[in-house]
C-alpha cells in the first residue's frame, strides 16, 4: 500500500485486525522508500498520520476527564469525595482506541527512521550564493548540485509567505539540467539564464551542493528547498 488516507481510522470497515493490516503494508511500503533513500513525501505524510493520531488519542482522554460524574460517597482516609464515572465508551470508539494503542508506536517507529535518515541527508548540504544576492530575493533560481556527478540541475524558485502550517516555503519550477565541463562555472550559468530570462536581470541565485548521491525529486529537492527558507530567514 503506498498511500494512507488521511481518514484511514474510520474509513471502511472498522475492524482491528484489518486495520492493523492496512496500517502495517503502508508503513512497510514507507520503510522500502526510506532504505532508497526516497523521504519524500512520505515522511511528512507519517508525520501528520502520527500527530492526527495523538491529537485524537489526548482529546478522547480529555473528553473523559471532563464528562459529568455522580458522587457516590466519601473516603474517611483520604478524607476526599468519591465519584463514579457515567461516561461510557461507544463499541465503536474502543475499537478506534485499540486500533489507535497499536498505531501510535508504530507511526512513532517509523516517523524516528525517517528523520534521522533526513538528519544524515541535510547535515551533508552546503548552501551559497552565485554572485552577489540583490535585494528582493522572492524569486531566482536555483542550482543542485551532487559532487558525484557532473550534472547540475536548475530551478526557477518563488517564495510564497505561508503554507498550511503558517510556515514560509519555496515553490520551484524545472529548468533544465547542465552537464558541468571544467570551463562552466556556476557564475557563467547564471549569467546564461540573465540573457536567456530578461525578466529577471539581476535574480537571487543559490546553489546546494550534496557530497553524496540521492534521489532528486524525493529526498534532495524537498531537502534544498527546506534549507534555503533556513538560509534566506537567517540572512
Amino acid at each position: 500500500m503506498t498511500k494512507l488516507s488521511s481518514q484511514w481510522l474510520t474509513d471502511g470497515i472498522l475492524d482491528f485486525e484489518y486495520k492493523k493490516y492496512v496500517l502495517l503494508a503502508y508503513l512497510q511500503h514507507v520503510r522500502d522508500e526510506f532504505r532508497q533513500q526516497m523521504l519524500f513525501p512520505h515522511l511528512p505524510n507519517v508525520t501528520e498520520h502520527y500527530q492526527s493520531s495523538v491529537h485524537f488519542k489526548k482529546s478522547q482522554k480529555s473528553l473523559r476527564t471532563h464528562f459529568p460524574k455522580n458522587l457516590t460517597g466519601i473516603d474517611p482516609v483520604r478524607l476526599r469525595l468519591l465519584y463514579q464515572e457515567i461516561y461510557e465508551d461507544d463499541p465503536h470508539l474502543e475499537e478506534i482506541n485499540e486500533i489507535l494503542d497499536f498505531a501510535i508506536p508504530q507511526f512513532s517507529l517509523v516517523l524516528q527512521e525517517g528523520q534521522t535518515r533526513y538528519e544524515e541527508v541535510e547535515s551533508g548540504l552546503s548552501i551559497a550564493p552565485i554572485g552577489i544576492i540583490p535585494l528582493r530575493t522572492e524569486e531566482g533560481y536555483l542550482f543542485i548540485h551532487r559532487a558525484t556527478r557532473r550534472e547540475t540541475t536548475i530551478y526557477s524558485y518563488q517564495v510564497t509567505l505561508f503554507d498550511a502550517r503558517r510556515e514560509r516555503m519555496i515553490q520551484t519550477r524545472w529548468l533544465e539540467s547542465v552537464q558541468k565541463s571544467q570551463n562552466t562555472t556556476f557564475e557563467s550559468l547564471k549569467v546564461q539564464l540573465t540573457r536567456r530570462y530578461t525578466h529577471l536581470p539581476n535574480p537571487a541565485t543559490y546553489m546546494v551542493e550534496s557530497p553524496r548521491e540521492y534521489p532528486l525529486d524525493e529526498t534532495l529537492l524537498p531537502a534544498a528547498k527546506q534549507l534555503m527558507v533556513r538560509y534566506m530567514q537567517a540572512g
